[in-house]
């Protein structure tokens, strides 16, 4: 009897240890809610731009959740303020994976500061949707826990160089670029010098800045004594706002071009009729009427009416993919059940962002484009002027020993 009893127990034991792992044994999933983490500047130099693009995404998760969620659960989004200081956005993923328990991240923002998460990523294995980040090392070499955004900063300059000398067809253009001296302006700069050999545009001058910097009179002066035809602005909204206003007040318009960082609409408001002119890079069409942009609007209009912000659509967008993923990884989800979901994306036409093609070689920055966008001072909005302009050159080399 005993012996019976002993093997019956080693039996249900044995059995037990086959059947699938509960929600409850994943982090961030329960029977009925998925907790998702985000870090963000919430009250630093790019507080605007983590306030839009955490409402954005909460928008678009906040009408899933009004539909049911996403295979019976709901999806709630836990924001960490990290000021846009890698040393507090380390201890704010530390806190949403550690004390929340997250199931996964999304739309992390900053270049240093997500850049500094990524010996954390390949620890945890947690996987990271779309951190709004464009540098071309979260995709290069392959990692496979982040999700990344394109086009990557040097394939935005790539096609900033591509739109002046293809279509604005510029005649004897000289570029200056003024870059943030961090991981994401030196990403664009190098982009920058590789366009400009490959269709023989001199740069004149290149200046740089410290992240925060207010006064940009030295950088705007060595410039202006170059002659340049256009200035790259491989800056964020409040400190390309202050070039061009500095521009301005020294009697010096040339044409000002800035990358996605440097595209929102705040830039416009801080830079006001210094901005006129002024062209950047767009990835969302906030005035087109596809289907998808017709929706965001319509939800837009009932949180907030209607108020037009390139962040914004850009967390919203973050938001779409981050749910499809969800969708496709099925009830029994697990993290490595959502990175294979994820990379079953093939140019996916879902979301407010360009098409999105992911695989198990290849997790982004790579096929890209972008369109251009000028400043509308009367609507304080970039509004789109070009068709798509497309860069595929670069290849996505998947490197199985890296993250």
């Amino acid at each position: 009897m005993r012996y019976m009893l002993f093997a019956l127990a080693l039996l249900i034991a044995f059995s037990l240890s086959r059947r699938p792992a509960a929600a409850e044994d994943v982090p961030g999933v329960t029977e009925d809610r998925i907790l998702v983490g985000m870090t963000n500047d919430l009250t630093g130099p790019l507080a605007f731009i983590g306030q839009q693009t955490s409402a954005g995404a909460r928008l678009y998760l906040q009408h899933v959740n009004e539909q049911g969620g996403i295979h019976g659960r709901r999806i709630e989004l836990l924001v960490e303020d990290d000021g846009y200081q890698p040393a507090r956005t380390i201890a704010a993923f530390r806190k949403l994976l550690d004390r929340n328990r997250v199931f996964c991240f999304a739309g992390n923002m900053g270049s240093s500061t997500t850049m500094a998460t990524l010996p954390l990523v390949a620890r945890e294995r947690v996987p990271v949707v779309m951190p709004l980040n464009y540098n071309s090392r979260m995709s290069t070499p392959y990692k496979r826990y982040i999700f990344a955004m394109d086009p990557s900063y040097p394939i935005q300059s790539w096609i900033i160089l591509k739109y002046i000398a293809e279509v604005e067809k510029a005649e004897s253009p000289r570029l200056a670029v003024i870059y943030q001296d961090d991981d994401y302006g030196r990403d664009g700069l190098q982009g920058l010098r590789g366009a400009a050999s490959h269709y023989g545009i001199p740069i004149v001058s290149e200046e740089s800045y410290k992240r925060g910097a207010v006064d940009f009179s030295t950088q705007v002066l060595n410039m202006k004594q170059e002659d340049p035809t256009h200035v790259i602005l491989w800056t964020v909204n409040r400190e390309g706002a202050a070039v061009m206003r500095e521009a301005r007040q020294a009697g010096w318009q040339p044409q000002f071009v800035g990358s996605l960082a440097a595209a929102g609409d705040k830039t416009l408001d801080l830079a006001g009729d210094a901005a006129e002119g002024y062209l950047a890079l767009g990835v969302v069409d906030l005035w087109s009427d596809e289907e998808k942009v017709v929706q965001y609007r319509d939800l837009r209009e009932k949180e907030a009416g209607g108020v037009q912000s390139l962040s914004h659509a850009g967390g919203f967008g973050m938001a779409q993919v981050l749910v499809e993923g969800l969708r496709r990884a099925g009830r029994e989800l697990t993290r490595e059940k959502l990175v294979e979901a994820l990379e079953t994306l093939n140019e996916w036409h879902g979301s407010l962002l360009p098409p999105v093609t992911y695989s198990p070689e290849q997790h982004g920055g790579q096929r890209t484009a972008a369109f251009m966008m000028v400043a509308d001072l009367e609507r304080k909005a970039m509004v789109r002027i070009s068709d798509w302009v497309h860069y595929e050159r670069l290849e996505q080399v998947a490197h199985p020993d890296s993250i």
